[in-house]
């Protein structure tokens, strides 16, 4: 008969498959939270079997017709070039991109001794690293007669660090002041004053007086004409005198980029005898007591226990906080209990047995031991002398590589370190000695000059008095020597002149006979004396002047004093690390960084 119900999900069947679902999810977060595997050492296995894969392409392809011929010749091929001969298949690096095509190349170069130096350079993103290698005994060599095989000598260094503290004095100033040294120096405006100093001055003016003739015959004569300087002060004033600036550019170091990538050689196996301890086996050996009737008395019996107690106690710091922690020792305490047994038969063992039980249940032996090797070992001798021991596959690196791994799965390593700088700095130098740097241009003024503004807008001035002369005067000299002067022409009569008339260009000289002058002043304010006119004034002029200890700045006249006071000092207590390199693999009072360098030496051929 056959149904005709539908099947379908029953509600059931939902819960449960809900419930499976959660658990999947649950092993899926379970898995994702697990650790995850260190990847490093595979990521440095791809680009170390990539620069393989292009030595090894590289050995194939260079031969005999196509190494360099002279000493020094050298042949190259980017690994672009490799990929379109089909020497090799391209690759990629451990994030799936492809390898610089261009600056990953390989080179031969022709050396003195008639070998070959075969260089393999690889760049894959942030990794870069070359090796070299030396062709020995093959189709490379002249003739196919190699008596030797030569390889450059690799000085792997190990950079080590210790903490190093170091105490100084850190000196400071309060505001205002600046430090110079171990003292405090601040300039104070202690007072001021105009530069402007009035003088005063009694001037006395000479004229000659204006004659008259009442009587006689007058004659003109021609005036004597002189030319002479006139001087007239100076002017004074204080201006700001600009210089260049002094330009100086300095390189700026930083620290190179240093990355270390692993190199990979076969391991050393060997097999040594593996010791242990033998099996010690030790059986009780029994003979009769000795039986003896004894008379009463009293037996006292001493009790020897083993009571703990703490010492060596010391306070440790743990978590930040103070702990005591103390050893446990031991000291004997001996007690004893006295019991009076009436006479009645004995019993004792032979000398060199030893007592088990008491009266007449006790037994008497000694033990008797027995040597055998455990399941697996090898016996070497008999008796106390017996030795057990199974051969062990050891497992070991050559000299100068690191271990990675243990026993069979041991792989064995060494640094090698390539040296970069960072973006935007120049390289200078190169491998270990490489220095990065950028230039940085400082601006400073002259000895005697003041700043004004920075950088590159920097100026430089000091104060300098400047002279110079009123407008239509000549100079004469220069700086504070400077004297100003115009020609003017001054007339005057000759002799036998009895007496003259106007100045300047208007004098006019006579010759009187048989006459009468009269003289007097045009000039109401002068005194006539004799032929002249006399007058007297008292005149002020002004000049820039400052007292001894001032100082002139402008018009104005400044005085400053300089206090001095002892700086704080401060003890500062620094920790930092001090690094050096070394070639042992261990170094007393420091510990390793994990840092390596390999250096290249001097050739080897074997």
């Amino acid at each position: 008969m056959y149904s005709n119900e539908k099947k379908g999900f029953s509600i059931l069947d939902i819960i449960v498959k809900i419930i499976l679902f959660g658990l999947f999810i649950l092993i899926l977060v379970w898995l994702f939270n697990k650790k995850v595997p260190n990847m490093t050492p595979f990521y440095s296995n791809v680009f170390r079997e990539n620069i393989k894969y292009m030595q090894e392409a590289a050995e194939s392809y260079f031969t005999d017709d196509k190494m360099p011929k002279e000493i020094g010749g050298e042949v190259k091929m980017t690994l672009s070039e490799m990929i379109e001969k089909k020497i090799i298949l391209p690759f990629v690096d451990k994030n799936g991109n492809s390898c610089d095509l261009y600056n990953s190349y390989v080179s031969i170069t022709k050396q003195e001794d008639e070998s070959f130096r075969l260089k393999t350079n690889l760049e894959c993103g942030e990794e870069k690293d070359y090796t070299i290698k030396i062709l020995g005994c093959h189709t490379y060599c002249k003739d196919n007669n190699c008596e030797k095989t030569c390889r450059i000598e690799q000085i792997i260094s190990y950079q080590y660090r210790k903490l190093v503290t170091t105490t100084s004095t850190k000196y400071s100033c309060p505001s205002g002041y600046t430090l110079k040294g171990k003292d405090c120096y601040k300039t104070v405006l202690t007072d001021s004053k105009s530069a402007e100093v009035i003088t005063t001055e009694t001037k006395t003016y000479t004229e000659d007086a204006l004659a008259k003739v009442t009587s006689g015959t007058k004659t003109e004569l021609e005036p004597i004409a002189t030319y002479n300087k006139s001087y007239v002060d100076k002017i004074t004033g204080t201006t700001k005198s600009y210089t260049d600036k002094i330009t100086g550019t300095t390189k700026s170091y930083t620290d190179k980029i240093t990355s270390t990538t692993k190199s990979y050689t076969e391991k050393v196996t060997s097999t040594t005898k593996s010791y242990t301890d033998k099996i010690t086996t030790t059986t009780k050996s029994y003979t009769d007591k000795i039986t003896t009737k004894n008379p009463d008395k009293t037996t006292c019996t001493e009790t020897t226990k083993k009571v703990p107690y703490d010492c060596n106690c010391t306070t440790k710091t743990v978590n930040f906080k103070d702990v005591v922690v103390c050893s446990t020792c031991y000291k004997n305490v001996t007690t004893e209990t006295c019991t009076t047994t009436p006479g009645a038969t004995t019993y004792s063992c032979p000398s060199g047995y030893t007592k088990e039980g008491s009266g007449s249940s006790l037994k008497c032996y000694k033990n008797v031991t027995s040597y055998s090797c455990p399941s697996g070992y090898t016996k070497e001798g008999s008796g106390s002398s017996l030795k057990c021991y199974k051969n062990v596959t050891s497992y070991s690196c050559p000299s100068g590589y690191t271990k990675e791994g243990s026993g069979s799965s041991l792989k064995c390593y060494k640094n090698v370190t390539s040296y970069s700088c960072p973006s935007g700095y120049t390289k200078e130098g190169s491998g270990s000695s490489l220095k990065c740097y950028k230039n940085v241009t400082s601006y400073s003024c002259p000895s005697g000059y003041t700043k004004e503004g920075s950088g590159s807008s920097l100026k430089c001035y000091k104060y300098v008095a400047t002279y110079s002369c009123p407008s239509g005067y000549t100079k004469e000299g220069s700086g504070s020597s400077l004297k100003c002067y115009k020609y003017v022409i001054s007339y005057s009569c000759p002799t036998g002149t009895d007496y003259k008339e106007g100045s300047g260009t208007s004098l006019k000289c006579y010759d009187v006979k048989e006459g009468t002058i009269e003289y007097y002043c045009a000039d109401k304010s002068y005194t006539l004396k004799g032929d002249k006119c006399v007058k007297t004034v008292k005149e002020q002029s002004t000049k820039l002047e400052c007292d001894d200890g001032y100082k002139l700045e402008g018009k104005v006249c400044n005085k400053y004093k300089t206090d001095k006071e002892n700086a704080k000092g401060t003890k500062v207590t620094n920790k930092s690390y001090k690094y050096t390199w070394s070639t042992n693999p261990s170094l007393a009072g420091w510990e390793k960084t994990g840092k390596t360098k390999v250096t290249e030496g001097k050739e080897i051929c074997e």
